[in-house]
């Protein structure tokens, strides 16, 4: 097996600056081809709460500054965690393979574990933006999901390192897909009443979110091993 040529400090250090990039690469793509989305929705809003009776034009103002402010912050803060996973694995898993095929891989892995999972079960809703209180319900729900998930993989990639089967990934994928769908049926629904919006409108909406999330898990990836094969010719 091939040891990785760079102290873990160092590949912490290049992963983070990686994870910086690949966040700011999701924070414009969401202003670029999330955000219109989210404003038509919210105009959708106003007129569901003027229709009720309880819109706060001030209140509601806020709230919207507040989570655009939150989703550049999240981006970014996403970038650093993806980073230091990334990091971690390659510093302590020591893959065999190039700096590169080792950075595709974990970024492949994590974009299916940690964001096509989770968003499959949880998939993004419009009042899980809009409503504080849907919204801690919806993301204590998609945490707890995420994280199951994630530590199932990493816990069933390292109890098959081990082995020396050929078939071991195929076993590991198995098994993992097993205990994930266990969680799928074990985790309660979250469910909202979405009837005011535009069901194509939802659609498009959620479409750009899939499309900035696998830029970014693959942006990570790309920047990462690149920065990877960079510090290991100049070791």
């Amino acid at each position: 097996m091939i040891e990785p040529s760079m102290q873990p400090a160092k590949v912490f250090a290049l992963s983070i600056l990686a994870g910086l990039i690949a966040g700011g690469v999701l924070a414009g793509l969401g202003m670029a081809i999330v955000m219109p989305y989210t404003g038509m929705l919210a105009e959708m809003r106003i007129d569901e709460l003027v229709e009720q009776g309880v819109f706060d034009e001030e209140e509601f103002g806020h709230q919207a500054q507040a989570l655009y402010a939150s989703q550049a912050a999240g981006s970014i803060a996403l970038g650093l965690a993806g980073g230091a996973i990334a990091g971690g694995i390659y510093a302590f898993g020591r893959p065999g393979t190039s700096p590169l095929r080792a950075a595709f891989a974990i970024a492949g892995v994590a974009w299916f574990v940690l964001y096509v999972v989770p968003a499959v079960k949880y998939p993004p809703g419009p009042l899980a933006v809009f409503d504080p209180a849907a919204a801690g319900q919806y993301q204590a729900l998609l945490a707890g999901y995420t994280a199951v998930s994630g530590l199932a993989a990493l816990s069933i990639a390292a109890g098959f390192r081990k082995i020396k089967r050929k078939e071991k990934a195929l076993g590991a994928a198995a098994l993992y897909l097993a205990v994930i769908a266990a969680a799928f049926f074990a985790f309660p629904s979250y469910q909202e009443d979405d009837s005011f919006y535009s069901q194509p409108l939802i659609n498009q909406w959620r479409a750009g979110i899939a499309a900035a999330a696998t830029v970014f898990w693959f942006t990570l990836g790309t920047v990462t091993g690149l920065l990877w094969q960079h510090g290991k010719s100049r070791r």
